[in-house]
């Protein structure tokens, strides 16, 4: 049986000041260090709109997948320089949609 896939979406805005080429950079540090190496990760996009405002579209395998990453992502260092640029007081949470396969 094949699983559904997973799509995250979660927007964020920078903080002010924050460059998006400091975005981009911690951005593809994150993909390549942290999400790439999590069990169930698939693709991620990174969008841009305007005035600071961010979006990550993140594939995964399963919604067991997602979970799992989530509860290495506070503890990761990686993470946390990313998170680091992003305005905690927007309160934006991710979404989450399957997509039958």
């Amino acid at each position: 049986m094949q699983q559904d896939a997973v799509i995250e979406w979660a927007p964020f805005r920078t903080k002010p000041g924050v460059t998006a080429e400091a975005v981009i950079a911690a951005a593809d540090e994150v993909q390549k260090d942290f999400l790439a190496h999590q069990p169930g990760f698939v693709s991620r996009e990174l969008l841009r709109g305007g005035d600071g405002e961010w979006t990550d579209l993140v594939v995964w395998e399963s919604r067991a997948a997602v979970d799992a990453a989530m509860q290495k992502v506070a503890d990761d260092p990686v993470c946390g320089r990313y998170f680091s640029l992003m305005d905690m007081g927007e309160h934006r949470t991710a979404a989450y949609s399957c997509l039958g396969g």
